[in-house]
């Protein structure tokens, strides 16, 4: 038989109040914890198709809203803190090309192994903590005696500054992370963003094959193109009524030619028109 413990309804310690204020104050701060945590795992990691990641941050909150403490801190340990590495190259996924635009971003903290290794250690610390307050309290303290109720006492003061630590590091993590995600939401709203997507650096140099001007002269292809071969000057007018942003003067070069020129992505020829000006015409190379 499940042992009974009776409980007087009189002749309570004056003390246990102050228990019981002190255990609510734990509880609470744990709380706040584990609402730091969620937003550090649900906001932390971000990957897939541009116009899909609304619903994707969406899924990974309600995702994140109905894991356990305990569950929540191995994947904090797993994905965000990461031992310091500085010889190891970062790792990429290859994917397969296609047409969509794919973003993708992680937070991490990086540092020293051993470091690595004691946060992962006071991080399970604070999970085993949250588990004895909720779930063993009771019967650690004998909270209807004087002896016990003090002995309770000192517990959750001390207890209460460990939670305290570690909701000061989370919050601390999370502040980080919440103003780095404010100042890469501005670059993406700014012109050096869309020129990188269109494959202009940084420094001024551009990645020809992945460029926004040179996918519009393919796109022009796929429309223009007679015999294989797509006349530069059809071309050109197609792509300034459907893509005027796109400019030879915004990738450093002086024409349309000098775009075919520069950027060695396709074959080029000429021919001489009826009204006996020189034609010229273009086509992708084979890779």
């Amino acid at each position: 038989m499940d042992e009974v413990t009776t409980m007087p309804s009189d002749d309570v310690p004056a003390i246990q109040h102050i228990v019981q204020r002190k255990l609510g104050r734990c509880l609470l701060r744990l709380q706040q914890c584990e609402r730091q945590l969620k937003a550090i795992v649900a906001y932390g990691e971000l990957s897939g198709p541009a116009d899909q990641l609304p619903i994707i941050r969406e899924q990974k909150i309600v995702c994140a809203q109905n894991k356990t403490m305990g569950t929540l801190m191995g994947m904090l340990t797993e994905n965000f803190l990461t031992p310091l590495s500085p010889n190891e190259e970062e790792s990429q996924t290859e994917t397969d090309a296609c047409d969509q635009i794919w973003f993708s971003y992680r937070h991490q903290l990086e540092m020293p192994a051993e470091h690595n290794e004691a946060t992962k250690v006071a991080l399970k610390e604070l999970v085993d903590l949250r588990n004895e307050l909720v779930h063993h309290f009771l019967e650690r303290f004998d909270l209807w005696s004087e002896t016990g109720c003090q002995a309770a006492d000192g517990f959750l003061e001390e207890r209460y500054e460990t939670i305290n630590r570690h909701y000061l590091n989370l919050q601390r993590w999370a502040t980080a992370m919440d103003e780095t995600r404010s100042e890469m939401a501005s670059f993406v709203q700014s012109q050096a963003f869309e020129d990188l997507i269109d494959g202009i650096l940084v420094d001024g140099s551009v990645n020809w094959s992945g460029s926004g001007i040179c996918s519009c002269l393919r796109e022009a292809e796929t429309k223009l193109a007679d015999a294989g071969w797509t006349r530069l000057e059809a071309a050109i007018r197609w792509i300034g009524s459907t893509y005027p942003e796109q400019t030879p003067k915004r990738y450093g070069c002086s024409s349309w030619r000098h775009v075919l020129h520069e950027s060695r992505q396709f074959e080029i020829r000429k021919s001489q028109a009826d009204n006996g000006c020189t034609a010229v015409w273009y086509r992708s190379k084979v890779s």
